[in-house]
């Protein structure tokens, strides 16, 4: 037997006698019902994705926002732009700056970096799903046009759909 060899034997018997040493001296202690209180710590709503998956996720849907946004049947004006911004993402612009439609998504774009990721996975979970389906798409332009239309209500049902 090589010398590297006999030197991981000799970890893994050290390894097994420490954990075998340590079960033994916790005798009272309950495994199981450890385990299963740490299940139960678990929240099944929340979400189990791991971050980088969320970051990409968030990449993706930012991504797609421009699009969303340059969508004039959605948006009509820029000041429907400055709502959704304001509304859902708390972002604060100036509504007497004279900018362009451009202007506005690039500054909605960089700053939505800044909001609460958790609040921004469910935004943009929900305008996913306009982008996903055309039916969707054509619905919601339609509820747009309703003079009681709220972007917050409006996420709300996209998220349940």
């Amino acid at each position: 037997m090589k010398v590297r060899d006999k030197n991981k034997v000799l970890q893994a018997a050290n390894f097994i006698e420490e954990l075998a040493w340590l079960l033994n001296s916790k005798k009272k202690v309950d495994l199981e019902s450890i385990s299963e209180l740490l299940r139960s710590q678990i929240d099944p709503a929340q979400s189990v994705i791991p971050e980088v998956q969320q970051v990409n996720k968030l990449k993706h849907y930012i991504g797609v926002l421009p699009f969303l946004l340059q969508d004039k049947e959605l948006f009509r004006t820029n000041m429907d732009i400055v709502d959704f911004a304001e509304n859902l993402f708390s972002i604060k612009m100036s509504r007497n700056d004279r900018r362009s439609r451009y202007e506005l998504i690039g500054f909605i774009v960089t700053e939505i970096t800044k909001v609460d990721k958790d609040k921004l996975l469910t935004v943009m979970d929900a305008l996913s799903v306009l982008t996903e389906s055309d039916d969707k798409l054509i619905q919601f332009k339609k509820s747009r046009n309703n003079i009681d239309f709220s972007w917050n209500e409006a996420i709300s049902k996209l998220n349940k759909s």
